[in-house]
C-alpha cells in the first residue's frame, strides 16, 4: 500500500494518489496528470477512480484527462448535478485493491463537499481522510464562495461537518487536506509537511471555538476573490476543456515584437531582473506565483507571449498557465531578454528601494506614495507606518487611489507581489516606481516602526 503527494505549486494544490496491489486511486487531480500516470506505472497498478472532494473554484480538475487516458471512473457529490462522472452520498464505499474508501458528506466550504475516509487492507481502523477545503493544517475553508450572504449558513454546515464527522473519526487519523499554505481557499494555513486530527484538534485554532464564534469569525474573515474563481467553477461543474498540445513558438526578438500588438507579455523572471530591464508593457510575475496571480491580471481571450529567465521555464509556465485554464501560450522570447536588448530595441526600467534607504527617506520626510499591496489581514497584522493598502490583485482596478504625481514604492513580504505591483504601475504610465526589496519582512529585521490596525 502507497500514498503519494502531489504538490501544484504556486496555487498550494495538494492531490494524491494512492495504491494497493494492482489498482490506485486519485483525489482532487490537477490538470496535468503525467505525474499520477508516472506513480501509477513505477507500482505497477492501474488508476481505477478519481475522487473529487467538491468543485473545485481555483484550479482545473484534471479528472477528464485521467478518464480519457485510464478509463478511470469519476466520483464525485451527487448533491450537485455535474456535467460528468458518477454521484455518491454518505456511506456510499468503495474497494481498491485490499483498501476501503468510505464516503462522508463535510458541506461547509461548499454544499456539496465530500471527505473520503481511508481504511488500510484488514483493518476496521480508519487510517487517513481526504479532506478536501473543509479542513486543513492550522484553519479550515473559507465560507463564503456563494455570497457574503451565505457566510453564516455555510459556516454552521462547516462547524458540524469538522465536529460531528471528521474529529470523531479519531485523532490518530492523518489528514490530507487539498491546500497547504499560500492557498486561496483558506486563510493562514499552517506551514506543515503534515497532520493528524488529533494534532488539529490540539492546535488548530478555529476548532476550539464554540459554534457561535465560528461562525462570527467566518462572517469576518477577508480573503481575496480572485475573478478567476467563477471561470474555474463553471468548468469544473459541466466538466474543464480536455488539454490539448499546443506548442510554444519561439520567437526572436523580431518575431516577438511583431506578435506583440495582438498579445499580452507575461515575464517570469525576478523582480529585480525585471527592474534591471524590461519590455514595456510586460507584467512581472514570477515563476512560482504565476499560477496563482495571472487569473487576476491575464485576459482569458488574449494571447500570451513568455519572457523567462531559463528555457527550461518556459515548458513549467505552460504548464502552470494550463492549470488554471489559460490555454493560449503563443509563443517566447527565445534568446531571452538579452537578444532584446542586443538588438536596440525598446527598454524600460523599473526602481528598487532597499528598506535602509527608504527609513532615511522617511527620515528626511521625502515627498512619495507607500504602497501595500498584501491582502487585508497581512496588512493588519503590521505594515510600515503611513503605508496604504491595495492588494496587488486589485490594484489594476483602483489606479485612482495611487497618486502619479510622485514617487510610489510598491511594497509587500518579500518583494515578489511587490514587483507586480510595480509592473502594473508602470504599464499604466507611473513614471518612478520603486519596489521595496526584502519588503515588511526585511523591514522588520531591522527593527525599523511597523503599526498594527485593531481587531
Amino acid at each position: 500500500m502507497f500514498i503519494e503527494k502531489v504538490v501544484s505549486k504556486g496555487l498550494a494544490h495538494n492531490s494524491y494518489i494512492a495504491g494497493d496491489g494492482e489498482e490506485a486511486f486519485v483525489v482532487d487531480p490537477k490538470r496535468d496528470v503525467d505525474s499520477y500516470i508516472n506513480i501509477a506505472d513505477s507500482r505497477c497498478c492501474r488508476i481505477r477512480f478519481v475522487f473529487e472532494t467538491h468543485r473545485n473554484e481555483d484550479y482545473l480538475i484534471g479528472s477528464r484527462e485521467l478518464e480519457r487516458i485510464t478509463g478511470c471512473r469519476i466520483i464525485h457529490s451527487g448533491r450537485l448535478d455535474f456535467g460528468y462522472g458518477e454521484p455518491v452520498s454518505e456511506g456510499d464505499t468503495f474497494d481498491i485493491g485490499e483498501m476501503r474508501l468510505h464516503v462522508l458528506e463535510t458541506p461547509g466550504h461548499t454544499p456539496e463537499s465530500l471527505s473520503f475516509v481511508l481504511y488500510p487492507p484488514q483493518e476496521e481502523i480508519p487510517l487517513a481522510v481526504f479532506t478536501g477545503d473543509a479542513l486543513f493544517y492550522g484553519s479550515t475553508g473559507r465560507t463564503d464562495l456563494l455570497g457574503e450572504g451565505k457566510k453564516a449558513e455555510l459556516a454552521s454546515l462547516l462547524h458540524d461537518s469538522l465536529h460531528g464527522k471528521l474529529l470523531s473519526l479519531g485523532d490518530h487519523v492523518i489528514l490530507y487536506p487539498a491546500h497547504g499554505a499560500g492557498s486561496a481557499c483558506g486563510g493562514n494555513i499552517a506551514d506543515l509537511p503534515t497532520s493528524t486530527i488529533g494534532y488539529e484538534r490540539l492546535t488548530n485554532p478555529v476548532l476550539s471555538q464554540s459554534k457561535e464564534e465560528f461562525i462570527e469569525r467566518k462572517k469576518r474573515e477577508t480573503i481575496p476573490f480572485p475573478p478567476y474563481f467563477s471561470r474555474m467553477r463553471d468548468y469544473n461543474h459541466r466538466g474543464p476543456p480536455l488539454l490539448e498540445k499546443i506548442r510554444v513558438e519561439p520567437l526572436d526578438a523580431s518575431e516577438f515584437a511583431e506578435a506583440m500588438p495582438e498579445c499580452i507579455v507575461v515575464d517570469t523572471r525576478s523582480p529585480l531582473s525585471f527592474a534591471s530591464g524590461h519590455i514595456p508593457g510586460s507584467y512581472n510575475i514570477w515563476l512560482d506565483g504565476l499560477a496563482k496571480f495571472a487569473g487576476w491580471m491575464l485576459k482569458y481571450n488574449r494571447d500570451i507571449l513568455l519572457v523567462t529567465e531559463r528555457q527550461e521555464d518556459v515548458e513549467i509556465t505552460r504548464r502552470y498557465l494550463a492549470r488554471v485554464g489559460f490555454d493560449r501560450t503563443k509563443g517566447y522570447l527565445c534568446e531571452g531578454i538579452e537578444d532584446w536588448q542586443d538588438r536596440g530595441m525598446p527598454l524600460e526600467q523599473s526602481g528598487v528601494e532597499t528598506v535602509a534607504g527608504l527609513y532615511e527617506k522617511m527620515k528626511e520626510k521625502k515627498d512619495m506614495f507607500l504602497l501595500d499591496v498584501r491582502e487585508k489581514r497581512e496588512y493588519a497584522a503590521g505594515h510600515i507606518p503611513g503605508a496604504v493598502n491595495i492588494y496587488v490583485g486589485e490594484l489594476e482596478d483602483r489606479l485612482k487611489e495611487v497618486p502619479s504625481d510622485r514617487p510610489v514604492v510598491s511594497t509587500c513580504s518579500v518583494g515578489h507581489r511587490g514587483g507586480i505591483g510595480t509592473s502594473i504601475l508602470k504599464r499604466h504610465g507611473y513614471r518612478e516606481v520603486y519596489n521595496l526589496l526584502g519588503g515588511t519582512i526585511a523591514w522588520k529585521e531591522k527593527g525599523y516602526p511597523v503599526k498594527a490596525e485593531k481587531s
